[in-house]
């Protein structure tokens, strides 16, 4: 009994270096298609890589740079979008991003509220909900010694100095706490999207023959906030809300 589950133990490690060493060898594939700019060669290596589930941000970053040199401007940001929800500090990833942006035909402003709301919500989740985690409990930590020590203070000004940074230490502590919840429903609650049509005339309802309200075109990023029918209500940053088909984005 423990022979075969030996046996099938090395065969799972063979059928794992086997694969790992495919993908390598597909990656190195598409590379080399990718420097002899032979863009779609490339777009297909890398597409497969990812149909086989193997996801990386390395993987999305190439395949964004594929597309943005082929002017394909929604499946470029699409891709360093991907690239950057698994590597968020990447520069080379922000900088390529910021690059295919400028592709956008539609320049949308984010008004005083949202962009505010904007800056708020990218302060926040700038840390992980980990890091926040770990912060909270330094503070606190650090509120626990300076709580001690004002119980052990002899001088009023000793007392309150300690006092004071005992509130503050709570009050760190708790917006921490808060600010790592903000980050996890965000993560749970937000599902944004790219357009990917190369045009669209967006609807009051979910419905083809519904009032037009406004055109999106490729590359435009939008919040999916709810879907029906094969619709979806989207945000955009300046709080604009219509009704597109799921088909015409691409959920990241």
């Amino acid at each position: 009994m423990k022979k075969a589950l030996h046996i099938v133990c090395l065969l799972f490690v063979f059928i794992a270096n086997a694969q790992d060493s495919f993908e390598l060898a597909a990656f190195a594939k598409a590379n080399q298609a990718y420097t002899a700019e032979n863009y779609d060669l490339a777009i297909a290596g890398y597409e497969q890589i990812l149909k086989t589930g193997q996801h990386s941000a390395e993987v999305y970053f190439n395949l964004g740079n594929a597309y943005y040199k082929i002017n394909a401007v929604g499946p470029a940001i699409y891709n360093y979008e991907k690239s950057l929800q698994l590597d968020t500090e990447n520069v080379d990833v922000i900088n390529n991003l910021k690059f295919a942006n400028q592709m956008k035909i539609d320049a949308i402003e984010a008004t005083n509220t949202q962009s505010l709301e904007s800056d708020l919500s990218s302060f926040v989740t700038a840390l992980t909900v980990d890091e926040w985690a770990y912060f909270s409990i330094v503070i606190l930590l650090f509120t626990i010694l300076v709580a001690i020590l004002y119980f052990y203070a002899q001088t009023a000004g000793k007392k309150r100095l300690f006092f004071i940074l005992t509130f503050l230490g709570i009050l760190f502590s708790a917006v921490s706490i808060a600010a790592a919840f903000y980050v996890k429903d965000s993560l749970n609650d937000q599902q944004h999207a790219i357009v990917y049509t190369a045009e669209f005339t967006t609807r009051e309802e979910p419905k083809e023959n519904s009032a037009p309200s406004f055109t999106l075109h490729e590359g435009t990023k939008v919040e999916v906030l709810e879907e029906f029918n094969e619709w979806s209500l989207v945000l955009l940053s300046n709080g604009s809300k219509a009704w597109m088909p799921l088909d015409k984005i691409k959920k990241l």
